[in-house]
């Protein structure tokens, strides 16, 4: 919907489970990843996690677009309010994302990273910074074994914060700790999140 002519996260995911893998697509590019979300939302074998501004374009990506079918919870989306900030992902991954991971079996990780996220991108309005991308690829990597993890550059629209935000983001998964910025804590996106779990809670459980 013009952001992408290939869709390379959903091509390597459709591989590995084609060889008999169980993938986590994890997304935290600032727009909802429709087109991976539609290729996989009927198939147990993919689970797609995408954390997302709020009402931002292409408008889907609801909390309670969960799959359906065979892929029936095997989707989670987390919209956020403009300017969240970093502790709130990460706690999100210790508390849904992980265990989420763990109960699907994922066997390799591919990270949609798009640092469109970043507070200085001119397109959105999420409130992150190149140290937030760091630790959430941190936090990230240690729900699969080294060696099953892949990561492709999505959006970022400001050229310096893409730049500081990818060197991050790749130092994460070789194990260096490259903060070009401090990360964000104290904004919103805590109530977001509970509406999250309580929705998958009521009706998925």
């Amino acid at each position: 919907m013009g952001f992408c002519i290939y869709n390379n996260a959903a091509i390597a995911a459709a591989s590995l489970a084609a060889a008999g893998e169980r993938v986590a697509i994890v997304d935290f590019d600032a727009h909802h990843g429709n087109g991976t979300s539609d290729a996989f939302y009927e198939r147990d074998d993919v689970l797609y996690v995408s954390w997302h501004q709020n009402h931002l374009f292409p408008g889907t990506g609801r909390v309670d677009e969960w799959g359906s079918g065979d892929g029936l919870g095997w989707t989670l989306n987390m919209p956020m309010p403009e300017g969240a900030t970093g502790e709130h992902y990460r706690r999100s991954i210790e508390e849904t994302v992980a265990p989420l991971v763990e109960s699907h079996g994922s066997t390799w990780l591919i990270i949609s990273a798009g640092f469109d996220g970043h507070r200085k991108d001119p397109l959105t309005d999420l409130g992150l910074t190149s140290g937030d991308f760091a630790d959430i690829t941190a936090d990230l990597i240690q729900l699969v074994e080294p060696g099953h993890r892949l990561a492709f550059l999505e959006g970022g629209y400001d050229l310096e914060a893409l730049a500081e935000s990818t060197a991050a983001t790749v130092g994460a998964i070789v194990g260096e700790k490259i903060h070009p910025e401090v990360p964000t804590h104290g904004g919103p996106g805590e109530d977001a999140l509970a509406v999250v779990d309580i929705l998958r809670s009521r009706f998925l459980t």
